[in-house]
């Protein structure tokens, strides 16, 4: 009886010698069938005449090797066997266990590197790069006298036209007042030379019949915040001041332009907070006063205009502010 049994064992276990088949590629049900000896042939070796009872080890064993083979199979198709081509099947199973337990998993490593998903935070950075943040327009600064000053950044598109002339820049300064006074023109010029990249417009009348508008144009943003800034700071400094002098040495022809100053001059003046008559009442006085004074004279609706070289322009000017005050 045991010799039975051990040769039935033996029987058994002879398939586990063999090299084993790629899982990958292979139907191990059929393969594991098509390896054993049929039950009927090992019965006609082994029948005893006078016994009729079940093997029960060799049904546990049989068992146990087709959940082996199963097993692992099912686990590895699920995820892989679309990947691999049939020649490297072929040379899995050529190179025995150790190149099995090699070559799959360095497959998988590839095709999780290689074909896998992103993580999520790769495309969160590309869409915030596709939606910049837009920069909020504000109010500078105001008075009660009517000046006022803004900065428009990334206007909408269809306020693109609201403007005096077409936007080639994403922010645009503006100050404005109810008044046009000669001073401003004075301060623009100023400015114009501190920031030669800006670009503006500028509605001004020297009756004042309407009001003063700037419009200023810049790339760059922090420059035309600057900028208009300062120019409000200028403009609003000294409103409450009744009489004003404004000087310019060597004056831009874009200023002299706007004075209508026909001739070349070295240095213009405004003195204004008066009236036309007002400033010439104090021109008279001041000439025959000083017979020898060669200066030039220019009488406007709400300021005096003087111009020529610049000591005795600058000397002109201060002299008639004292005596506006005066007569005041």
């Amino acid at each position: 009886m045991s010799d039975f049994i051990k040769s039935v064992v033996q029987e058994v276990m002879k398939p586990y010698q063999k090299p084993k088949v790629n899982p990958i590629m292979a139907k191990p049900t059929q393969a594991k069938k098509t390896e054993q000896p049929p039950v009927k042939d090992i019965k006609s070796r082994q029948v005893i005449p006078g016994i009729s009872r079940p093997n029960y080890q060799r049904a546990k064993m049989e068992k146990r090797l087709s959940v082996a083979a199963v097993a692992p199979v099912s686990h590895l198709r699920t995820h892989v066997s679309k990947q691999v081509k049939p020649q490297q099947a072929l040379n899995g199973s050529q190179n025995g266990t150790k190149e099995y337990s090699k070559e799959p998993l360095a497959q998988l490593q590839t095709i999780s590197l290689s074909q896998g998903k992103k993580p999520a935070s790769s495309y969160e950075s590309f869409s915030s790069q596709q939606k910049p943040s837009v920069r909020e327009s504000k109010l500078i600064g105001q008075t009660a006298d009517g000046i006022k000053a803004w900065l428009f950044n990334d206007l909408h598109s269809s306020m693109e036209n609201t403007f005096q002339r077409s936007l080639k820049s994403n922010s645009i300064g503006v100050i404005t007042s109810e008044k046009c006074t000669a001073g401003q023109l004075f301060y623009l010029n100023d400015l114009l030379r501190e920031y030669p990249s800006i670009k503006y417009f500028l509605t001004w009348d020297k009756e004042s019949r309407q009001s003063f508008v700037l419009e200023l144009y810049e790339d760059n943003e922090q420059v035309l915040l600057e900028a208009v800034k300062v120019f409000y700071k200028k403009i609003t400094q000294k409103s409450y001041q009744k009489i004003q002098v404004f000087k310019a040495k060597a004056p831009s022809p874009w200023l002299t332009k706007q004075l209508d100053i026909q001739a070349s001059v070295s240095s213009a003046a405004v003195i204004e907070g008066f009236d036309y008559y007002t400033g010439i009442l104090l021109a008279d006085r001041y000439l025959k006063r000083n017979p020898a004074l060669s200066a030039g004279f220019s009488f406007e609706k709400n300021y005096l205009l003087i111009y020529g070289e610049y000591n005795s322009v600058s000397k002109i000017s201060e002299d008639l502010k004292k005596e506006a005050e005066r007569i005041k």
